[in-house]
């Protein structure tokens, strides 16, 4: 009876609600087929990936912004020097155009074409050059207000160095890459020349970079690029400056056109307790015919101290080609020995 009760509640009800809905006046629609495949399957929402994150001070904001500044600083001490078919670089030495650049930029060439970083242009006429260490020297007709590069010692380099090639800046050739010094005692060989007691470095060098700035971390120039005779990227090596301003300042008090700055006729390496160690000895060339041997230690050479091998070529840029000068060296046995030798050219 109970749940009779119950039935005929919910069914008064029931019928109650029935009578109400049959007694409104509003119309009733029905979903589409459309409409409800997009109830059952809704579209997913796109998502958004989150804005990016602000630079952090420091880290590679911070190095970026350094080297921006370095280039910017030394870029106009480093002019476009184009010579012919041949073009690269070159550093002013002056404010009125004396340019420094690679002697096999310029073979060849009596003038040539520099351009500022500001885009000024000036016939420069090649007043010297020295092939054995592969310097020349240009100067500019009828400029002034340039800004001379700022060298510094490259007797202080070491491996390890973070160093900057800074090429001509005029735009939009300028070129500049970035690595460590990898060398201090590097050789180029070509069939025109060898150049010995050069920096070797990691930042890339391609063609018409020779005569680029490379620069410390402090903005100087501590030596000058070089591709060599051949002209073509092969290991990227420069000219230590300690020896670029040697052989310029030479050539600008002298003026003319060498074949070959003087040499000993050994191959050296830094020696591990200072100094340049000999490596080989040229068959009858200064050092042989002086009784040098391979195995012995330069420590001095005309009074100067030798700490490394870079340094030899560094002395040597102030000799000319059969000059006689002493040579201190430190034998295998710990005694020390000072020999008198005549220059090769």
């Amino acid at each position: 009876m109970t749940s009779y009760r119950r039935w005929l509640g919910i069914a008064i009800a029931g019928g109650s609600a029935a009578a109400l809905l049959s007694s409104c006046t509003f119309p009733v629609r029905f979903a589409t087929p459309a409409e409800v495949a997009q109830a059952t399957n809704p579209t997913p929402a796109t998502i958004l990936a989150p804005p990016a994150p602000a630079a952090p001070p420091g880290g590679l904001t911070q190095i970026q912004a350094e080297l921006r500044q370095l280039i910017a600083q030394v870029g106009p001490s480093v002019v476009r020097v184009d010579a012919g078919a041949a073009s690269g670089s070159g550093l002013l030495l002056d404010a009125t155009g004396t340019v420094v650049t690679p002697a096999s930029l310029v073979t060849g060439s009596q003038q040539v074409t520099i351009t500022t970083a500001s885009g000024q242009h000036y016939t420069g006429t090649v007043s010297g050059s020295d092939a054995g260490t592969d310097v020349a020297v240009i100067r500019a007709t009828g400029a002034s207000g340039l800004t001379p590069a700022a060298f510094g010692d490259s007797a202080g380099v070491q491996v390890g160095d973070v160093v900057v090639a800074i090429g001509n800046q005029v735009a939009p050739s300028g070129t500049a890459s970035q690595g460590i010094v990898s060398g201090t005692a590097g050789t180029l060989t070509s069939d025109a020349q060898t150049l010995t007691g050069l920096i070797q470095t990691t930042a890339p060098m391609a063609a018409g970079t020779s005569g680029s700035a490379l620069v410390n971390i402090a903005g100087q120039v501590i030596g000058m690029t070089t591709l060599g005779a051949s002209g073509a990227p092969t290991a990227a090596v420069a000219i230590p400056s300690n020896q670029l301003n040697t052989v310029a300042q030479r050539l600008i008090a002298g003026g003319g056109t060498t074949q070959g700055t003087a040499h000993l006729g050994v191959a050296t390496t830094n020696a591990p307790n200072g100094g340049a160690l000999i490596q080989s000895v040229i068959t009858g060339g200064p050092a042989a015919r002086a009784g040098m041997q391979a195995g012995w230690t330069i420590i001095g050479i005309g009074g100067q101290s030798v700490s490394n091998s870079a340094v030899v070529a560094q002395i040597l840029a102030a000799y000319k080609p059969g000059q006689s000068v002493v040579v201190t060296l430190r034998l295998p046995n710990g005694s020390t020995r000072s020999i008198p030798v005549v220059l090769g050219p």
